[in-house]
C-alpha cells in the first residue's frame, strides 16, 4: 500500500527533530564562543577573520599588516612603538 503524506511526515518527524536539535545546539555554541571572544578583548583580522590580540601589528594567520583602528587605536592616535 502506498503511504499518504501524513504517514510519511510521521515517519520523518523524529529525524527532523534530531536535525533541528543539533542545529539549535550548534547555534547556541557559536553564540557563546562569540561572547567569550568579546569578553577576552580579542579582535578579528579584517582579511582572514583570524582571532588576534588587539595590540597585534601583523596578523599571524595571513601575515597582513593591521590598520590602526583594528589595533584598538582611536583616530588620530599614534603608536609609541616602531617596527
Amino acid at each position: 500500500m502506498i503511504l499518504g503524506p501524513l504517514e510519511i511526515l510521521l515517519c520523518l518527524a523524529p529525524f527532523m527533530l534530531i536535525v533541528f536539535t543539533i542545529g539549535l545546539g550548534l547555534a547556541v555554541q557559536n553564540i557563546s564562543v562569540a561572547l567569550r571572544e568579546r569578553e577576552r578583548g580579542l579582535i578579528r583580522c579584517p582579511q582572514c577573520r583570524g582571532l588576534l590580540n588587539p595590540e597585534a601589528y601583523i596578523c599571524r594567520f595571513c601575515s597582513r599588516e593591521l590598520a590602526g583602528e583594528y589595533r584598538g587605536l582611536k583616530p588620530g592616535e599614534t603608536d609609541e612603538r616602531s617596527f
